[in-house]
């Protein structure tokens, strides 16, 4: 996951993405799960061809190329061993060039997995993500704290630099951001979760509760409390498309990750 995330750095991908390519690679690994058939992937070439298509799947595409470069830069930024330098010493010294056969080589074994995946995906990119139901739900949440608070969202856009106003909504708060981050890695098996096998997160929960998960864990660190009961301010946010046992089910799954 450090490389798939260094990755997405290097080349400017947003929350949106990498949250999406994590749930492609979830989706690949339950299918490698239930396949009698030896894994044709490693962890590289499969994190480069999920961050490809969910690049094109976010409206946030990347040629070929700018994710080969860096990441082949990624992958051999510390000096090869002298045995596997003696033995290729071509593919592991310098940066990768265009033209080249290693390129050449590169470019068809990304484009060949990148197949693989959408056929494990049923060819379907745009799936579900709590991304996409996170800013509705964070704001509705944030209505309870700010009922009586400057509507700033109604400032015009000159009025809103001059006061330093932090632009994207709810979403460009620390609490948004800090809910955004907590989706993405509820996506993902990261080493902070102890390497809980948190792909059940993706394939097996709603989207809409994940979302709602990661708000009511964002507000619980940032000390806020909600009034309502659990069930009453599931309800209200989701506009009762949550089921309070949905999300109680994957806030345990959470507490129990990082046990």
């Amino acid at each position: 996951m450090a490389f798939t995330e260094a990755l997405a750095d290097l080349i400017r991908l947003p929350d949106e993405t990498l949250a999406m390519s994590y749930i492609y690679l979830n989706k690949y690994n339950r299918f490698q799960t239930s396949s009698t058939a030896p894994n044709p992937l490693d962890s590289y070439t499969l994190a480069l061809a999920t961050l490809s298509l969910a690049s094109k799947a976010t409206e946030s595409p990347r040629r070929l190329r700018e994710l080969l470069l860096p990441a082949h830069s990624l992958l051999h930024s510390s000096p090869p061993a002298q045995n596997d330098a003696d033995a290729n010493p071509e593919s592991l010294s310098g940066p990768l060039k265009i033209p080249s056969e290693a390129y050449d080589i590169l470019r068809a074994t990304l484009v060949q997995a990148e197949l693989m995946l959408l056929r494990v995906l049923a060819f379907e990119l745009q799936l579900p993500s709590p991304m996409d139901y996170l800013p509705r739900y964070l704001e509705r949440a944030m209505e309870d704290f700010n009922d009586v608070g400057e509507d700033y969202e109604n400032w015009g856009k000159e009025h809103r630099a001059e006061y330093g106003v932090v632009e994207g909504g709810w979403m460009g708060t620390r609490l948004g951001k800090r809910a955004s981050e907590m989706v993405v890695f509820a996506d993902a098996d990261p080493p902070k979760l102890h390497r809980c096998r948190n792909y059940q997160l993706a394939n097996f929960f709603p989207p809409r509760a994940v979302a709602l998960a990661c708000i009511y864990k964002a507000l619980e660190v940032q000390g806020l409390i909600i009034k309502e009961e659990m069930a009453e301010w599931t309800d209200q946010i989701s506009s009762g498309k949550v089921d309070v046992e949905d999300l109680e089910e994957v806030i345990l799954e959470w507490q129990d990750c990082k046990m």
